[in-house]
């Protein structure tokens, strides 16, 4: 077992006018989801039992396959009973949960690279036995689910790599079966986010690509997406991003983690220019980006998930700059996804990371006065 710092993180907050001390722990390698080391390509957070704490679904496999696994948390941050998702071994890279037929159950899906992907579907026995197939076999690697076209039920927006994306439409009933493209067969998107961009009421898709720009697509409205802009750089590579209005100025930005360079914030701006940027942290290779407010100051936070390096906090900072935390000085794993949530139910986001090969770890964040 390896052997973890406990993380001791001393950030000097004000909150509510009194100081505090904020840590992220880790209790020595005892805070990990199973103590498998798979291929974990992506963790989800959801309430997949309805008794009111955040329980872990887990993608295994990437390009091999794998079991993927369902953690319950016992209400206290701790993940004591778990069970496989189902018995057969795939090789996975995102897992998501929503209610597709609107019974009141979560239903999973899963995400799958060259087989198809599948839907399992929540019950009140959360045996999750009943699954149905959709899509064809693709290299698949992300999924978001929104209701893209405001009719009332989820929708499933896939991202491939090499491969058009896909918007495989509900029926009301979780049947997919009417599907709609977006992207070109060369394009290798890695994360597809949802979101109104041009706040016209409309939700409008930002990519992260690893052989091209990033590309924002525009919903004319009618769930097509042929306006494209794209920003960035052609020559880096780019894993993931995260949308939020981080210098509070009424207009969306985007981090993007990018692989060995600096990551990047892009400024928005009233007509979609995404050219204003800003970069922080260093040459790491970033899989994951997350955002929150982990402190509680009213800042927004930025948490890196990184490729045999130290995973990191940025803390942001009344004048726009950050604070760089190490949340493991003495590991470097490959973190593929990194995911926040408040697991006991404190108040305060943690910190989950998705290790491949390694124990999957979470840190809970502790405040002291």
């Amino acid at each position: 077992m390896k052997k973890l710092l406990v993380l001791n993180i001393l950030i000097l907050t004000c909150y509510y006018g009194i100081c505090q001390t904020i840590s992220f722990v880790n209790g020595d390698g005892s805070l990990s989801i199973g103590t498998q080391s798979n291929r974990t390509a992506w963790i989800t957070l959801a309430d997949i039992d309805n008794d009111g704490d955040l329980d872990a679904l887990i993608a295994n496999g990437r390009h091999w396959a794998e079991q993927s696994y369902i953690f319950f948390n016992d209400g206290s941050g701790n993940f004591k009973s778990g069970r496989p998702l189902d018995q057969l071994l795939q090789a996975s890279y995102c897992i998501k949960a929503g209610d597709l037929n609107g019974d009141g159950y979560l239903d999973i899906v899963l995400i799958n690279d060259k087989i198809p992907n599948r839907i399992y579907f929540g019950d009140s026995t959360m045996s999750f036995r009943k699954y149905q197939e959709f899509g064809k076999a693709s290299p698949s690697r992300h999924v978001e689910i929104i209701d893209i076209n405001q009719d009332g039920h989820l929708d499933l927006v896939v991202s491939n790599r090499k491969a058009r994306n896909e918007i495989w439409i509900n029926d009301g009933k979780a049947s997919f079966t009417e599907c709609f493209y977006f992207g070109d067969d060369e394009s290798e998107t890695i994360q597809t986010v949802a979101v109104d961009f041009n706040k016209d009421g409309f939700v409008d898709l930002v990519t992260a690509e690893r052989g091209s720009k990033n590309k924002i697509f525009i919903n004319n409205g009618r769930h097509f997406f042929n306006k494209v802009k794209d920003f960035g750089d052609d020559e880096i590579e780019c894993r993931s991003i995260a949308i939020t209005d981080i210098n509070k100025d009424g207009f969306l930005d985007i981090i993007v983690g990018y692989l060995d360079t600096a990551n990047r914030i892009y400024y928005g701006h009233k007509n979609l220019k995404y050219e204003n940027f800003k970069e922080f942290g260093d040459s790491t290779s970033t899989s994951s980006i997350a955002v929150g407010d982990v402190n509680q100051d009213g800042i927004m936070d930025i948490i890196e998930g990184n490729v045999e390096s130290v995973n990191r906090v940025f803390m942001g900072k009344v004048n726009g700059t950050f604070e760089i935390k190490n949340l493991r000085e003495d590991l470097k794993d490959d973190t593929y996804h990194v995911e926040l949530g408040d697991l006991n139910n404190d108040g305060l986001l943690d910190i989950i990371e998705a290790n491949s090969d390694a124990w999957n770890l979470y840190s809970f964040t502790i405040r002291k006065k």
